[in-house]
């Protein structure tokens, strides 16, 4: 670790100085470097992406694909998930069934360490959670993560839609029973992905009454379950309900949600009806509540979203009818909508998609199934993602991109629903193809988003909409870029609007976030950062933007310690207050 001194080599921008600047302007990084920004917003977008400092460029190439095989980890049969989460250290994968017979559900969690090697089989492990609390919990579509506890979001149980919540503490041990609790919120329905407000999980109506095994579902349902992650998981007072079925008889099936800063919006599975609720009001109370019929549109059912701090884009589910809403418009207004038919794309193959990503440029659609031809020897499941540029317009064809990634790392990669994302690298999670004999398979598929083409971010607010079916709030963030992967620490309470001093500080052993001077988070991390030829940007990546203004940032290549980062935020703060005076 190398500490700093006054002469130590800086960086430093205030406005209104230009927002890109050359990495041959800038010091050094290697095994030790502190990132620093004054700030102030007057908005939240928890969920959007929003850079401070940054030298973190996604690559334009869409060829940087690896799998590994985690069919089996710890005796256990891991395979077949719904989704899967980001911890800031841990992938977890959530479990659903081993077949598609609804008979076949399993509570096997696998969990991947991202700080270790991707087809190091020693970097899994797995956990049965499937008789929790003496419930059977088995059969999750979805998670939620509010900074320390995993909630997995209740789907069936092979027998009848159920409402038996699971929940992870993630600061006990992954395989210690007692770290993991179930409560039965007693409503006969599922529910279907979910979003994440900082303190509320809205779980997404799927459908109630028993299941038509060994395949159907039943009755579509209305009913929107709010669980309150300030309160006591075991209290049935922590968890509400509201039928968004009065608002209509299409308000039903929903897969996937998202929160853009004040309003949840839902995605349509059957219907093409969007709904979308506005937090600053009562959750029972009918008026907070919207359904925007958007099949006009040419709307089809999708199976999640992906927010890139504006928009929010709808994953077609069986066909390739790209459409996104521009979340500053009226979701009543045609002219908020855009849309886009992606069969055109070259080399794109059948069509159909669960869940994305947004990497700060592009926004990726995880492959899964589509139509083809009776007379096409092609199977209907497919592993071809397709990525749109955001920098570009959305319904131009020289926007979108397709990438066959159906066989990699000698693996047969296809169909896949939704996944996680580390800062660097996309995992999606496994679901089936026609190699298994009717089994769900176990085969990670993963992209590099940047490769060698970054260095570090300090961000106000990261990704946190989770692959497009799960929720995370990671808060202000602070990500290296090093050989072995990306390494990151989090806060994962968002910041409220107003003025803040953030500072991501790595000393060779660890990585730590400071806000408002005050160390708020720690974690260990080790490696040489790259020192790319990528230049810095000062409030944006691409097309990421921070919502508000940046008065100054500094770069230094060393680990200053917290003392002078804490006298820093006084005094600059304080030098602040006597010029206002």
């Amino acid at each position: 670790m190398r500490q700093g001194s006054a002469t130590d080599p800086v960086f430093t921008w205030r406005e209104p100085q230009p927002t890109q600047v050359p990495h041959d302007k800038l010091p050094a990084v290697g095994d030790a470097l502190t990132v620093t920004a004054w700030c102030h917003t007057e908005v939240a977008r928890s969920e959007g992406l929003q850079p401070l400092v940054s030298r973190w460029a996604p690559r334009p190439s869409f060829d940087a694909f690896s799998a590994c095989d985690a069919s089996r980890v710890g005796g256990l049969d891991t395979r077949g998930f719904y989704g899967a989460i980001f911890d800031g250290r841990f992938i977890y994968y959530c479990p659903i069934r081993h077949r598609e017979d609804r008979r076949t559900v399993h509570g096997c969690v696998l969990r991947y360490d991202t700080h270790r090697d991707f087809r190091d089989h020693d970097a899994y492990r797995a956990y049965d959670a499937g008789h929790t609390d003496g419930l059977v919990t088995k059969g999750f579509y979805g998670a939620a993560f509010d900074g320390r506890h995993l909630f997995f979001i209740p789907r069936d149980d092979g027998h009848v839609h159920h409402s038996r919540f699971l929940r992870y503490d993630t600061c006990g041990d992954f395989c210690d029973g007692a770290s993991w609790r179930a409560h039965d919120a007693q409503h006969p329905h599922s529910f279907q992905g979910a979003a994440f407000d900082g303190r509320y999980i809205y779980c997404c109506p799927g459908y109630t009454k028993p299941v038509s095994a060994p395949f159907g579902d039943d009755e579509a349902s209305g009913v929107v379950m709010r669980l309150d992650t300030a309160g006591d998981f075991g209290d049935p007072a922590s968890y509400r309900t509201f039928d968004a079925g009065s608002l209509g008889a299409d308000a039903v099936s929903f897969d996937g949600a998202a929160f853009d800063g004040r309003h949840v919006y839902f995605v349509p599975l059957q219907t093409g009806t969007v709904l979308r609720y506005d937090t600053a009001a009562a959750f029972d109370e009918r008026s907070a509540w919207r359904a925007y019929d958007a099949t006009p549109l040419g709307m089809g059912g999708n199976v999640g979203a992906v927010y890139d701090g504006r928009h929010l884009y709808f994953v077609p589910f069986g066909h390739g009818r790209m459409v996104r809403l521009d979340t500053a418009g009226d979701i009543g207004d045609r002219d908020a909508w855009e849309v886009h038919d992606a069969g055109g794309t070259p080399g794109i193959g059948p069509t159909g998609y669960k869940g994305g990503f947004f990497d700060g440029r592009f926004v990726y659609y995880v492959p899964f199934r589509g139509p083809v031809p009776e007379s096409s020897p092609r199977s209907p499941y497919h592993g071809t993602y397709l990525r749109y540029d955001t920098t570009c317009p959305f319904a131009a064809a020289e926007s979108w991109q397709a990438a066959d990634a159906g066989l990699t790392d000698g693996l047969a990669t296809t169909a896949f629903t939704a996944g996680a994302t580390d800062g660097r690298f996309l995992y999606a999670a496994p679901w089936r193809g026609d190699l298994d004999g009717g089994w769900m398979h176990g085969r990670i598929l993963r992209y590099d988003t940047v490769g060698t083409e970054a260095a570090f971010s300090l961000r106000f607010s990261d990704y946190g909409h989770n692959g497009g079916l799960c929720a995370a709030l990671p808060g202000p963030t602070f990500l290296i870029n090093t050989p072995a992967g990306a390494r990151s620490v989090s806060s994962h309470q968002a910041l409220p609007p107003g003025r803040h001093y953030l500072v991501g500080l790595y000393d060779g052993a660890s990585l730590a976030l400071f806000v408002d001077g005050e160390r708020v988070a720690t974690r260990e991390a080790r490696g040489e950062v790259h020192d790319a030829a990528v230049d810095l940007a000062i409030g944006h990546i691409a097309s990421a933007r921070f919502e508000g203004s940046i008065e100054s940032a500094e770069v230094h290549g060393v680990a200053r310690d917290d003392e002078w980062i804490r006298a820093r935020a006084v005094g600059q703060e304080s030098s602040r207050h006597r010029r206002l005076r």
